[in-house]
């Protein structure tokens, strides 16, 4: 006798049409940029006709901003709490980074590359937001270069700027599926990025 399908409950909750939306953005925008991405895309993507789209989004921006917004938040939530020495606090920051990325490098990349399309007040709470997470590595830096554990020539302000670039590079080339894992990833980031800090 066949077996039956199983229940809804059974297989897990269906995913909503806007969350489905969102996903397909993610794609869409990685692959053809923000600005190449019509609504039409969009609606192309979820098998609805593109005035169908407007009934789970404002507009195309919106969607870029809930994405972009949704990110940066995650980084600066990974790191909020943060304790130890600076170069412990600096290793879990960097840890915290790349574990946000390898849960989903392809919203990463939206969040580094698309959200300068951004504008409005959606742009200036969202760079405020960036500004807070990269003083978040500054106040580490500052700690380090005052109790003696990074070198006191380093300029503070270049050292945030190049950790920043090494970490948000990692999704150019990051694969969840690469052999090594994000944890191990981090590590090895760790110790290029403290070597260039440590006294």
């Amino acid at each position: 006798m066949a077996k039956s399908a199983a229940p809804a409950a059974d297989r897990g909750p269906k995913k909503s049409r806007q969350q489905r939306l969102f996903e397909e953005a993610v794609q869409l925008f990685n692959k053809q940029g923000y600005a190449g991405t019509s609504i039409r895309d969009l609606g192309d993507a979820l098998g609805i006709l593109p005035g169908s789209v407007y009934a789970h989004i404002d507009n195309k921006h919106t969607i870029l901003v809930r994405l972009v917004e949704d990110g940066v938040d995650q980084y600066l939530a990974s790191s909020a709490n943060l304790s130890g020495t600076a170069e412990e606090q600096l290793c879990a920051l960097i840890e915290a980074h790349l574990n946000v990325i390898a849960a989903n490098v392809d919203l990463a990349l939206v969040v580094f590359h698309q959200w300068r399309h951004i504008e409005g007040p959606d742009r200036d709470r969202i760079v405020a937001k960036r500004r807070a997470y990269e003083q978040r590595i500054r106040d580490i830096v500052d700690l380090g270069i005052k109790s003696g554990e990074f070198r006191g020539d380093i300029d503070p302000h270049m050292a945030v700027l190049t950790i920043l670039g090494i970490l948000n590079w990692v999704p150019e080339w990051f694969s969840p599926t690469r052999r090594d894992p994000a944890a191990a990833v981090s590590k090895g980031l760790a110790q290029v990025i403290l070597a260039g800090v440590l006294s």
